[in-house]
């Protein structure tokens, strides 16, 4: 499959919110609602999405402190996570080079308490290094008031056989019936902050011929600023996420072939005190919503 810049756009959006702000696209890019809706179309039918996966936002459902946190780790082919890790939102596979200098496996969760997750990522099977950070914090001090119908239409859409984005786009932005426009009310988009379900896409990133989402792992003794300044200079701009290890500086890059590639190592290999030891590439993202289902039927 190849991708444009728009699509990429695009995918980004569904990755976030999982749906697209058409309006704003129609505005900001010129095109129609119809060829967003056919691009849509075009990652599901060549595999970049392969199915759609339940988000339940948990900190609006039930109130209190909570926290949005990630383990990232080097996991080797006999991790099995199972249900080993409460309120698991979705897992982000990466093929790493060597292994070790990069998470090859990330696992998006919700928690009350991060110390019980970084006890717990320890004794994950098949886990061979865990680190536990926190991505974002939640005070919600009057959760969603969620009546017993509410639960009863997300068990309905739930159980859809063929979910699609056309699907979604009518319940989110054009609902027609009294049914959709309840569940519009109940999804999350950066328009509807009181929504307390997403539907997301499960992407397989290795379809893509054209693209890469590339994170190289450095190790330097530079800052964030000073570095963030030298990728500037050189030309790309590339996302600079925590240490892993302690050691290795994880700088994200999105890629459009093999000359972008070769020619951000040579930039960074000739800056004094930086050497690139790894990186890993996006490989599949998969929303872990097993646990979902029974929540939902536990409020019925």
């Amino acid at each position: 499959m190849i991708i444009d810049p728009l699509d990429l756009n695009l995918i980004r959006q569904l990755e976030i919110q999982g749906t697209i702000p058409v309006h704003d696209f129609v505005n900001k890019f010129h095109i129609s609602r119809k060829e967003i809706l056919l691009r849509v179309r075009n990652f599901e039918e060549t595999g970049l999405i392969s199915s759609y996966g339940f988000k339940l936002f948990l900190p609006g459902i039930h109130g209190g402190k909570w926290y949005w946190g990630c383990i990232a780790g080097e996991a080797t082919p006999k991790f099995m996570v199972g249900n080993s890790v409460p309120y698991l939102e979705e897992m982000v596979e990466n093929m790493s080079f060597p292994a070790g200098v990069c998470p090859n496996m990330s696992l998006l969760f919700y928690t009350k308490n991060l110390k019980d997750i970084k006890m717990l990522s320890n004794k994950l099977a098949g886990m061979k290094y865990a680190e536990v950070y926190k991505v974002g914090e939640y005070n919600v001090t009057v959760p969603r008031v969620i009546l017993r119908e509410d639960w009863q239409l997300l068990a309905e859409l739930y159980n859809t056989k063929k979910m699609d984005y056309a699907k979604l786009n009518a319940i989110t932005n054009n609902p027609k019936s009294a049914k959709e426009l309840q569940l519009s009310r109940l999804v999350w988009t950066r328009k509807n902050r009181q929504g307390i379900l997403s539907i997301v896409p499960n992407f397989n990133w290795s379809v893509i011929k054209n693209y890469m989402h590339i994170h190289l792992a450095v190790v330097t003794k530079l800052r964030t600023k000073g570095l963030r300044g030298l990728l500037k200079d050189i030309g790309f701009v590339g996302n600079i996420a925590s240490r892993f290890k302690k050691r290795y500086v994880q700088i994200e890059f999105d890629l459009w072939g093999f000359s972008d590639l070769t020619t951000i190592v040579h930039e960074l290999s000739k800056i004094d005190g930086l050497t690139v030891e790894g990186c890993s590439f996006a490989y599949r993202n998969r929303i872990y919503d097993e646990w979902v289902k029974d929540y939902i039927q536990q409020q019925i």
